[in-house]
């Protein structure tokens, strides 16, 4: 890629550099005058990709905080067609290969900071970037401005210049013309002129990109970029991304060469997170997705972002999953390659829905695969415990523990998470195991009752 100018538009630089004379003024007057003609006659036209260095680069949002504790009913619409916990690095290389299949070339990860107690934001990143360094892949930060660890702009000027030490030096770390991208989310915590003094702190020479979020375009005076994280408020999300795209292009004849990062989505759904705003936005056998992605080859973005690879509570993943399979994934491919060669709207969606499930992969992280007929899900290791939930047949569940087999007993796993919520236990010979099961450490079962529960007494 080559080297493009900080500002390409000339005539901001032009007036903000006049310190002249007097004598200087009836020029500036007669600039003035001819300017606005000139302008009107010659509309601003959309830059292309060519201008930023040539890549048009396909993103992908990526959460690292996902534990055994998540896939409960109550708390996502879907599950992961492998179940995984975000600090497993074999879950990280499946996921990677994934988007590398389906032609995206990086993940913007969010970031709570370089903290390291109770923030797996950064102990799960510095997996993430050796597991992408060698599979040639590249990670972005998403900077969480409201992050519980950011108690004032002092906090967030310190961690963005750990950033700029430490994870934008990392060979996976994503650069665009050699200057590491860096995206925002809720940047409007803080106003316009604190965002200036901040960054003249942290990056005076602007060596690198910083893409903003949200609905306020004059962050672009000291941002490099724009995006929308979600478009799924917008039944027409085409006719926003065109409109915003041309804000973005306004900005830069204001503030200099602005980046448009044009959001795609497969829908939403945030219905199980509490939120009292909660709402879905069907996804239309892939027909929303599509809209999403004309409407972002039609606004000439420089890139495109997908919101999203795995932010399970909204339901805004792509990544397999039990309810799609690689159905998203697959569209994903498709787009990603129209949008790379340039060429424009397609009727939606691409492919037709694969007739037949796609097989689960073989999981990375242990767990149990409930066979016909379901099984009970108990407080404990044995039949003495009292049955929390019926499983239904086919359900996944993480196996976070296991009891010292007995005498006559095949053993017992602990999974996570039922119906329900919380951990149960479920009998080792009637369910399937599958994954590093050696690794599964021993659990310490709870109290055993003094009879035993749902047998009749007598």
């Amino acid at each position: 890629m080559t080297n493009r100018p900080r500002h390409p538009c000339l005539f901001p630089r032009f007036f903000a550099g006049v310190r002249g004379p007097a004598h200087a003024l009836p020029w500036l007057l007669a600039l003035l005058l001819i300017l606005p003609s000139a302008l009107a006659g010659h509309p601003a036209a959309a830059a292309s990709p060519a201008a930023l260095g040539g890549e048009r680069l396909v993103l992908a949002f990526y959460y690292n905080w996902f534990d055994e504790n998540t896939w409960r009913n109550e708390k996502v619409p879907d599950f992961p067609a492998t179940l995984y916990t975000s600090r497993d690095r074999g879950a990280m290389a499946r996921q990677i290969e994934q988007a590398q299949s389906a032609g995206i070339d990086a993940f913007v990860v969010s970031w709570y900071g370089p903290r390291i107690e109770n923030n797996q934001t950064e102990t799960n990143l510095r997996v993430l970037l050796d597991e992408a360094a060698a599979r040639n892949f590249r990670i972005a930060i998403d900077f969480e401005t409201q992050g519980p660890f950011f108690g004032s702009s002092g906090d967030v000027t310190q961690a963005l210049r750990t950033l700029l030490a430490t994870h934008a030096n990392h060979p996976a770390y994503l650069r665009v013309d050699g200057r590491p991208v860096i995206f925002f989310w809720r940047q409007q915590r803080f106003g316009v002129g604190a965002w200036q003094a901040l960054r003249d702190e942290v990056d005076p020479g602007r060596q690198t990109l910083w893409i903003a979020e949200g609905v306020d375009i004059g962050f672009q005076q000291v941002f490099d970029g724009h995006h929308l994280y979600s478009v799924a408020w917008s039944a027409d999300p085409g006719a926003q991304l065109l409109k915003w795209g041309r804000r973005v292009r306004a900005a830069s004849q204001t503030w200099g060469r602005k980046i448009w990062v044009a959001t795609v989505m497969p829908g939403y759904n945030d219905t199980r997170t509490g939120r009292s705003d909660a709402f879905i936005r069907g996804r239309e056998d892939g027909a929303y997705y599509a809209k999403t992605w004309n409407g972002a080859l039609a606004s000439a973005a420089d890139w495109v972002i997908i919101t999203s690879w795995n932010e399970w509570p909204e339901g805004t993943y792509i990544e397999p999953s039990q309810a799609y399979g690689s159905r998203y994934v697959d569209l994903t491919r498709e787009w990603a390659a129209r949008y790379k060669n340039g060429e424009g709207a397609a009727p939606a969606p691409l492919s037709p829905p694969r007739p037949t499930a796609t097989p689960a992969p073989t999981p990375s992280a242990p767990q149990v695969v409930v066979p016909r007929g379901g099984v009970n899900l108990r407080a404990g290791p044995g039949v003495t415990y009292r049955v929390l939930e019926q499983l239904a047949p086919g359900r996944r569940l993480l196996i976070v523990g296991r009891s010292i087999a007995q005498a006559g007993d095949a053993g017992w796993w602990r999974v996570c998470c039922a119906a329900r919520g919380g951990a149960g236990w479920v009998a080792a010979n009637v369910v399937e195991a599958h994954g590093p099961l050696a690794q599964v450490p021993l659990a310490q079962p709870p109290v055993r009752p003094l009879r035993p529960w749902n047998l009749p007494e007598g």
